[in-house]
């Protein structure tokens, strides 16, 4: 692979600590097995998270947030109907909309909900797994439910052809789009860049995908669409890797995995970003 692209690390420790300086609020309306996670790795991150999602009082929270989560983990009426009034309110705002469609390919409710968002909210960054992405895609996909399927996975042979697709996706929505997966692929539409970041521990936690959202929501109101959704799948896949070798040194699991990975986030400093960081690619496309 090609030598590391230092210019987006440094963009990735400028937008670390314009995040920690701001402290921006972010509003997540995301999925209810995972709100707690969300929440504490936005503060662990230095954000300020708030999870209203009652309609009656999105319009103002909106007007006070510098950014905004959307996350179909869970559904009901309320929900969606909230999603979208977040959403636009959000665009009028000027503050940048993270999508996480979960579950896109699962289900037709999903995936109709999923279009319905995309259309109506137009969100400033798309991030799912490459299930999720290759479902919004329209392409055949190995549903698992809301995980990925091992099939969809991204490795060093076809990783090309799956940030073509990844690419397209952003220009048709006109927007970052961010697949995580073993390899993380990030397109603006015209720049793409893929990070070797993680560990397969985090596949054994719930939600990190929603946590890696949550997270997005916030690089990206400190440093942009581009530059945040790539800080944010750097963060999480750093705080991983050092979860994970704690662990496997002192022979703990999954629970104490959790726990490490979000001590991880809040010890991350700019020296783990450019001496770890995995970002290749970058060049116009």
């Amino acid at each position: 692979m090609q030598q590391k692209n230092e210019k987006m690390l440094l963009e990735i420790v400028k937008t670390l600590q314009k995040l920690r300086q701001e402290k921006p609020l972010i509003d997540c309306i995301t999925n209810r097995v995972t709100i707690n996670d969300c929440a504490n790795i936005l503060l662990a991150a230095g954000g300020s998270p708030i999870m209203a999602e009652d309609e009656r009082e999105i319009d103002e929270i909106i007007s006070i947030s510098q950014g905004l989560v959307l996350n179909l983990g869970i559904l009901d009426q309320k929900i969606v109907s909230t999603m979208l009034m977040a959403g636009k309110k959000a665009k009028q705002t000027g503050i940048p909309v993270i999508f996480d469609p979960v579950g896109a390919g699962a289900s037709r409710l999903r995936d109709d909900l999923a279009q319905m968002i995309l259309n109506e909210v137009r969100p400033d960054v798309i991030r799912g797994n490459f299930s999720e992405i290759r479902a919004l895609s329209g392409a055949a996909i190995q549903s698992r439910g809301v995980d990925a399927a091992a099939e969809d996975a991204v490795n060093e042979e076809n990783m090309q052809v799956c940030g073509k697709m990844v690419q397209e996706l952003a220009t048709k929505y006109q927007c970052t789009v961010c697949a995580t997966g073993a390899i993380d692929l990030v397109s603006d539409g015209e720049q793409i860049f893929y990070i070797k970041n993680g560990d397969p521990m985090l596949c054994d936690v719930t939600g990190t995908g929603c946590m890696c959202s949550a997270l997005t929501g916030a690089t990206c109101a400190a440093g942009g669409a581009l530059n945040g959704a790539v800080a944010a799948v750097v963060l999480l896949g750093l705080a991983g890797e050092y979860a994970a070798e704690a662990c496997r040194k002192n022979g703990d699991g999954i629970g104490t995995f959790r726990v490490k990975m979000m001590d991880a986030i809040y010890l991350i400093r700019e020296k783990d970003i450019m001496e770890r960081g995995e970002v290749y690619g970058g060049e116009l496309l």
